[in-house]
């Protein structure tokens, strides 16, 4: 099963992943956790240069396509190879959707021109379910502001931006109703796992 989690920063992502992998693991799935953009050595090294805020300058291009050649190293070094093993499940923290919904929606290339594109860079692997953390920006500025981490160069986008980006999201859930669920990230944690575990379930 491959599973991947959406959403702005500050949306509950990596409480509802170490959540969910636990559960998975106490009933005996073979759980590989990893993030985009990163996962792999090469990936690292593209993330450190996409969250830099020096790196103000970068054209909507030049990052979808940096996202890209992380995520295309991620799937053959690392996604594929787990899936191939019994009882496989792996987790990742963002996945093509991102770039759809960020550079797609947010930076306006286009959702068709970036899902196209992130076809060939994944060769076509698509995930069983895409849970997306639904939530505002000022409640997730509020949540961010609380953990004390300076922003990075995405963080330190506009406003407006992150409403073109949640915008992305929402359309991506209408167009890929079957594996994508909105989730409301506002409601307590607890809540928000109880509906990925009843998810979960429907498809296992």
């Amino acid at each position: 099963m491959f599973i991947t989690f959406e959403g702005i920063d500050g949306s509950g992502k990596s409480t509802q992943i170490e959540r969910t992998a636990a559960w998975l693991r106490e009933r005996g799935w073979d759980v590989l956790v990893s993030r985009e953009p990163g996962g792999s050595r090469l990936g690292e090294a593209i993330r450190s240069i996409l969250l830099d805020p020096q790196w103000k300058e970068m054209c909507g291009k030049a990052e979808f396509f940096l996202y890209s050649a992380s995520r295309a190293q991620l799937v053959e070094e690392i996604v594929r190879p787990h899936l191939s093993r019994r009882r496989a499940v792996v987790i990742l923290d963002r996945y093509d959707d991102s770039s759809t919904a960020y550079q797609g929606g947010g930076r306006e290339l286009g959702i068709e021109t970036v899902e196209s594109v992130n076809r060939f860079a994944t060769g076509a692997l698509v995930p069983d379910v895409t849970f997306v953390l639904d939530l505002d920006w000022n409640t997730a500025c509020a949540r961010r502001a609380r953990s004390g981490e300076p922003a990075d160069r995405l963080e330190q986008n506009a406003h407006d931006f992150f409403e073109r980006v949640r915008a992305a999201y929402h359309e991506l859930c209408l167009r890929h109703s079957g594996r994508m669920i909105l989730l409301d990230a506002s409601r307590p944690p607890e809540d928000v796992f109880a509906k990925i575990v009843e998810a979960l379930r429907a498809r296992m």
